[in-house]
Order: structure tokens, then sequence, then C-alpha cells
């Protein structure tokens, strides 16, 4: 059936392609505002709240235009990875968790390090990150702490994502595209104007994907993918000076999950696939948004509101064996709310404002079972009973857990930049941000297991039911201050310091692992269980972030380069640590990451462009000893030691020819080394992929031609251990199809 429908779409494209309608639709087509665009040519404010244009930031940012989001095959923000300098996003095996790494600041757990917006809309929680990157505007990547401006979970920096506004843009693009491994996509979207006041844009998609990597214990591919989604924005100029921007987003994801190996450390032999649970993930996300604005010729007033909703429904077989060991089943129900309000001012003076508040308050409830069987039992278990002299009698185990974790928080900040202080050029940018918040945890975990008395022979039930609940407060000042001299319009220097923060939190998994310790209690009363708070809580974590830098034409027309040095102090990390149920986050110590990010950009000629982009960092513990191991100038986990991405694009018009315009775009993007654990025993050396999009546009039909991991390297993407054992996921293979647009 999908066969059918794709060779349809396909017909049916083609046929639009070779009707006079295309030519009708040429001129609009060549006047259309999506144009690629490099940093010096954007001219937008990053936010609604910053002090400086994009362009003439203090700091290290980039710039992803709907050309380079089209030519370098991004589509979600997986994709991005790689292609940003010193941006790693390894794939974790499901849209559960999306762990963002800039400049090796980061975590792989479900706290983030580096927040994501979407039309100035702050994503609460990292499992919505993953979604499909349809009629986007442009992506903005500012690395280094973002505190002052965006407060929490903004310490290795920001995703800013930018969707189309149809007062902007009036088109309409349909598409298809079908690729090996059952790949199957069709998308569609519109952006028109009803009056001069009001645009109205929709959007809807579908993907398919049979799988890459099969389970042998079930003959069935292990990451079969079906999504879909759709989204509509309604912007209404009030007047010359008041607009409005409603936003509604829902997308529907259903997805094998976690198709991990087990990895043998020291034969290096990798075992198939193979487990008897489910591995799966189901996650529905919408979210609603309200942006609204005034400037008038001295002053900008700008509100957005959000309302966001999470379900999802994760299952996952935690020992990937073919044994039933033991697994889990977790769903999340959240609903949060934002607000924020700015005022800056909109003048040509030297001395340029910003304040703001911003507040949320957040629902997150979780249900967990983690359920073990006959081999978790006598392998984890029952070695501990035997000790006081019983026998486990059941054949399976739940322990289920039911937690609340309501949080809250406001904040408000203040920045300014002063131009041309003392002498003309040189600029001075400060702010500063208090930011508080409240977290609760509210909980009841249960567990229960038939026994028998080996020197009695008779049965009895131990069980243990424990409510719970704590709350903690974090209260935090986010100073910056950046200074920056232009040496002419188009070229600066600067230097900046700042603050990172990311608050505490609760480690809910493992409340599952210590309820199991409560009935031991009424076999040996002197037993004393682990501290519960100490154990679920971790602390926040900070980081100080310095950098210089220069950005500028060095020939001006033809090579542009943006060059950043940094040196980042972090204190009382946040570290994932995997235990026997589950994972926790610890706070582990002080870490030093230090580098450079360089970029690249030439234009060879109106239809070549090329560039380079590389980063390096060196990122190790100062001060890390877990009580059995000191992890003391070792690497950081998930921390590349080196990214690039080297990238040219050919774009040919022609007149009056059989075809109006040739492209082709490739990019070679590279990471490595990478250390997967804090002893640093087991890694990835640097690997590169080569992706390549050809395409041919006639009217308004466009046919490309793509390849991914065209080398087919072979390359691992994610790794952890647990119980004394390797788990890895493998870099998807070579990938190929095809794809046809209609756009006019």
């Amino acid at each position: 059936m999908k066969k059918i429908i794709f060779i349809s779409a396909f017909v049916l494209n083609a046929a639009f392609c070779s009707t006079g309608f295309a030519e009708n639709n040429k001129e609009k087509i060549e006047n259309d505002t999506i144009k690629g665009y490099s940093l010096g040519e954007v001219v937008v404010t990053s936010s609604s709240k910053e002090t400086n244009s994009i362009k003439k930031l203090p700091g290290s940012v980039s710039v992803i235009s709907p050309l380079q989001i089209t030519g370098m095959q991004i589509s979600d923000v997986v994709d991005i990875s790689n292609i940003v300098p010193n941006f790693y996003i390894p794939d974790y095996g499901s849209k559960y968790s999306s762990p963002v790494y800039i400049r090796g600041v980061g975590n792989r757990s479900t706290s983030q390090a580096s927040a994501m917006y979407v039309d100035n809309i702050p994503l609460i929680n990292k499992s919505t990150y993953d979604f499909d990157f349809l009629d986007i505007q442009r992506i903005e990547l500012l690395r280094g702490p973002q505190g002052t401006l965006y407060g929490r979970n903004a310490m290795g920096g920001i995703i800013n994502v930018f969707t189309h506004s149809p007062l902007d843009i009036q088109r309409t693009s349909i598409g298809v595209n079908g690729g090996n491994y059952g790949l199957f996509q069709t998308h569609g979207s519109t952006d028109f104007k009803l009056n001069n006041q009001l645009g109205v844009s929709l959007s809807g998609y579908y993907d398919h994907s049979d799988g890459y990597f099969t389970n042998e214990f079930t003959g069935k591919k292990a990451d079969a993918l079906d999504a879909g989604g759709g989204r509509i924005r309604l912007d209404y100029q009030f007047s010359k000076n008041f607009k409005a921007s409603l936003i509604g987003n829902y997308d529907y994801s259903d997805q094998g999950a976690y198709p991990y190996n087990v990895y043998d450390k020291i034969t290096g032999e990798i075992s198939p696939i193979s487990y008897n649970d489910e591995g799966s993930y189901l996650r529905k996300v919408g979210y609603a948004g309200l942006n609204l604005e005034y400037k008038n010729d001295r002053i900008i007033f700008a509100s957005t509101t959000s309302y966001q909703n999470l379900n999802d429904d994760m299952k996952m077989d935690q020992d990937y064996s073919p044994a039933y060991v033991y697994n889990i089943h977790q769903i999340q129900k959240q609903d949060a709310f934002t607000q924020e309000l700015t005022a800056k001012s909109n003048t040509n003076k030297n001395y340029q404002w910003s304040f703001g508040a911003f507040g949320f308050t957040n629902q997150l409830n979780t249900n967990v079972n983690v359920n073990f069987g006959p081999v978790g039992i006598a392998g984890m278990l029952q070695p501990m009973l035997s000790r006081f002299g019983y026998t486990v009698v059941d054949s399976e185990i739940a322990v289920p857990g039911y937690f609340e974790t309501p949080n809250y928080g406001g904040a408000i900040f203040h920045q300014s930049t002063y131009n041309n202080l003392l002498i003309k050029g040189l600029s001075i940018t400060a702010g500063i941000r208090l930011d508080y918040e409240k977290d609760k945890l509210d909980y009841v975990t249960s567990a229960s297991m038939g026994v028998k008395n080996n020197a009695s022979g008779n049965n009895s039930i131990l069980s243990a039911s424990i409510p719970g609940s704590q709350s903690n407060d974090y209260t935090q000042l986010l100073p910056k201050i950046g200074i920056k001299y232009e040496i002419n319009p188009k070229k600066y220097v600067y230097a900046s310091a700042s603050k990172g923060y990311n608050p505490g939190g609760y480690n809910i998994q493992a409340l599952s692992e210590l309820v199991l310790q409560e009935p031991i209690k009424k076999l040996m009363p002197n037993y004393t269980p682990s501290d519960f708070s100490q154990y679920t809580t971790y602390n926040p974590e900070f980081s100080w972030n310095y950098e210089v830098g220069f950005k500028g034409e060095i020939i001006p027309g033809f090579l542009s380069t943006e060059i950043a040095l940094f040196y980042i102090n972090i204190d009382d990390m946040q570290l994932t640590q995997f235990t026997t149920a589950g994972r926790k986050i610890s706070n582990v110590g002080q870490a030093t990451n230090k580098g450079f990010d360089i970029n690249l950009h030439a234009s060879i000629t109106p239809e070549v462009r090329t560039g380079v982009n590389y980063g390096y960092t060196h990122a190790i513990f100062d001060d890390y000893n877990s009580g059995k191991a000191d992890y003391k100038g070792n690497y950081l986990p998930f921390a590349p030691q080196h990214t690039l991405s080297v990238y040219a694009s050919y774009v040919k018009n022609f007149t009056n020819r059989f075809i109006d315009q040739f492209s082709i775009h490739s990019q070679y993007n590279g990471a490595g080394r990478i250390y997967w654990t804090e002893a640093n025993n087991t890694y990835e050396d640097f690997y590169g992929l080569l992706n390549i999009k050809a395409g041919v546009r006639k009217g308004i039909c466009t046919l490309n031609l793509w390849t991914k991991n065209t080398l087919n390297e072979d390359y691992n993407t994610f790794y952890f251990e647990m119980n004394g054992k390797g788990y890895l996921q493998q870099g998807k293979p070579t990938s190929f199809g095809a794809d046809l647009v209609l756009t006019f």
C-alpha cells in the first residue's frame, strides 16, 4: 500500500511539473524569499530580549539557513550533530531523550544542560526536543552559558528554532520522500494571507521507516518508526505597531526503541541484538503559544505565553538479552505553563537595554513498573536473601511506583549594552538574572515477594510500601559581561564571561531499587537501608565560561571566519550513573573544559559555496573520586574531542533551458574520540559520514537524489555499562533515496 501511495504521488507531482502551471508560476518561485544566507546576511535579533543583533553578539553563534537545512538533510535536532563545531547529540535509541553536548557540557539523562526554544517558546522537557523540522525559517545555536537571558538549563547553550511567518512569505509546498529500509515520508505546508493583516500557516507530515536493525529473538526490526504531526500558525498585524502570533503544534510517534548490542570489552565482540521483552516508545506532544509584540520608535514590549502537554509510554528490556531478567514500563504525563514578559529599547542610541520577567509551572506524573523475572530473581535478589536463610518462591516480582514531581519558578533579568564606549567601536554588554525554583517529589513505591524459610519450610510474604515527600528550593544569581571592539562594520573581536546553572532534581528510578531493601528489615532488624533522600536527590550544577573570539570577513565578499577560544570551570558536576535497576544522577566533583571553535565560509563563485566547521574540546575531571576509583585527569564521557564538518554546495540557475536549476550539496561530518565512561576504558575513535544530495528544479517541481553515510562508515553512537556488561548502539548504515517537492 505504501509503495502504491509513493508511486502515485510521484506520478501526480511529475504531471504538475509538465503542465503550463509551472511556467505561470516561474516568476513567483524565482522571487521566493526563502534563500540561503550566511551569518553576515542575517539582520534579525536573536530574541525579543537580546540587546545585540545576532550577527554582532559578543559570543559564539551559528545560524542554519533554509538552504542549509534542505541541502544538509537536516530533518530533526539530531541531524545538527557535528555540523556546528563542538555540538554533539548521540543517537540515544529513541525520542525519549535527546542529550545535547555543547563544548563537552551535557547530560545523557532527562536533565538537560542545553535549552531549546521554538518561536520563543521554551520546551520544558527534553523528551520533546526530537521533532520533525518542517517549514523552518532558521535555526540559531548559541554556544556557552545563556543563563542571564534564558535561565535554567542553559549552561551548555541554546537552540532557537523559528518557523515561517505567513505575513513574510506566501507559498505552498507538497513533497514525498522514499528510500531503502522502507523509508516513506510525505509532507505539506501552505502559507497565505486572508487579508493584508492576517496570515495563516498550515503544515503536516507523516514519516515511516521499517527500521535498520533486527532483533534476532523476534525476527522483527527493533527500530521501526511511524510518526506524524501538524502545525498551525496565525499571524495578525493589528496595526503598524502591534502584532500577534498564535501557534499550535502536535506530534505523534510510535517507534521500536533501544536496539542495543551486548559488547565484550575484553574481546571486542559485538553480539547481535536479541532480547525477549518489548522495546518501544510511544509519544504524544502538543503545545500552544501566543506571542504578542508592541513597538514604537523608542521601545518594544513582548509577551510569550505557552501551554505544553506530554504523554508518553516507554517499554524497555533492561537486560537486553533473550532471558527474562527484568524490564521496565514507564508512563509520563506532563502539563506545563510558561509566561515571559520583556521590554527593550528600540532606538539608534549608544545605550541599549532590556528588562524581563519569566515564570513557569510544571506538573509531571510518572508511573514506573520494574518487573523481575526468574533469571533476575535468581541472579539479583536470591543471593541477598540466601544470607538470611530464605528462598524466593515467586517466579515474577513487580516493583511499582508512582511519582509526582511538580515544580514552579520565576525570574527577573536585565541586560544593558553601551556602544562606542570611550572610543568608536568599543562596546560593553552586561546582564544579571535572579532565578528561583521550587521542586517537589511525592511518591509511593512498593515491593512484595513470597519467600520460604529454609530451616522451617514455612512460606511467608515479605512486602513494603513506602510513601514519601521531599522538596527543595534553588535561588541563583546569573551574571554575564562581554566586551566587543568593532574593527569595521563587518569585523570585530570580543571577550566574555558568564555563569551557567542547572538546578537539582530527583532520581525517581532509584526508588524502585531502594524499596527492595525494605523487606529485608523484617528478616534482619539491625539492617539499615540506604538513606532515600540522599540517594534520590542531586544538587545544582554550576559553571563559569570564559571566551575570546573574532568574527568577520578576511577577504571581503569571499572568505569569512568565526573563531572562539573558551575555558569552562564546572562545579558539582551532574553525571549519569547506572545502578542495578536503572540510573541516577550524582554530583561528582569538578571539571574543566577548554578548546576552540572555528568556522570558515567561502563564496568561491556566485554558484559555489564551501566551508569548514571544526571544534576541539579538552574536557577532563579535576576532582572526582567515586570511592572505588579516582577519575581525576580522565576525560568526561560523551564529550567528543573533535567535531568536524566540511561542506560544499553548487547551485546553478538556467534561463530558457530544459531545467531551471541544478544543485548539489555534500558534507562530511565527523566526531571523535569519544570516551563512553568516566573510567575511559571504552571509546569511539574519530569517524566521519559523507552525505550527498543532488537535484534539479523545473518550474514548481524539484527532484532530489540523496544518500546518507554514503561510504557505509562503521561507527557506534551510544554506549553504557550496567551490571558488569557493556551495551552499545551502532550507527545507521548507508541509506539512499529520492524526494520530489512541488512549491508554488
